[in-house]
């Protein structure tokens, strides 16, 4: 699991690079890490739910002006429905 680093020492725009240092890119296939950025201040199910995409495989949707990197749902719909941190993840 990655470190999560304190929204304090975070530089934004985040880069958009994975945890192995590799580029993403919307469109880009992933394998998520870590969902500690998002999932740390929710209630226990919302964490458990989280908890339970990690090694998941997902495709970016897009990122965010500040850097956060925007994942397909579980759907077909390709809707975004949660972000993380580019570090979070590595390209599949």
């Amino acid at each position: 699991m990655s470190a999560v680093i304190p929204p304090a020492q975070l530089e934004f725009p985040l880069a958009p690079f994975d945890a192995r240092g590799k580029r993403l890119h919307t469109g880009s296939s992933i394998r998520i890490l870590s969902v500690e950025s998002c999932a740390h201040d929710l209630p226990t199910e919302d964490r458990q739910r989280l908890h339970a995409l990690i090694n998941a495989q997902r495709n970016i949707i897009e990122f965010d002006r500040s850097g956060f990197v925007w994942l397909d749902s579980e759907t077909a719909n390709q809707s975004a429905n949660f972000c993380l941190l580019p570090t979070e993840l590595v390209l599949v």
